[in-house]
């Protein structure tokens, strides 16, 4: 359930244009499923296309803060080298920042 949630909103937001307002609803709803379960999240991230974590390294800050989880950022620079082309790095530097 909680993988086809997840999907569906990233189906809806690679629709929207970049300069598209509703991006913004989307990235909130993708903040707020990725962050109720670190370990559900963690499982997701971990069996991603390339494509969706293009998508989904817009919200990487946001979640971090949310779950504050070691693990988490472990993941992300693991998603990092799986796909070096992403460059992830700036995403992944600025999510570690906002753990407290």
């Amino acid at each position: 359930m909680f993988y086809e949630k997840v999907r569906a909103v990233l189906g809806a937001r690679a629709l929207l244009d970049d300069n598209d307002p509703k991006i913004k609803q989307k990235w909130t709803e993708l903040i707020e499923l990725l962050s109720t379960d670190e370990s559900l999240t963690l499982a997701f991230l971990n069996q991603c296309t390339k494509t969706e974590i293009s998508f989904l390294s817009e919200v990487f800050e946001e979640v971090a803060y949310n779950l504050q989880s070691g693990k988490f950022i472990d993941l992300l620079y693991l998603l990092d080298e799986r796909y070096p082309d992403l460059d992830l790095n700036s995403h992944i530097q600025i999510a570690e920042s906002y753990m407290v």
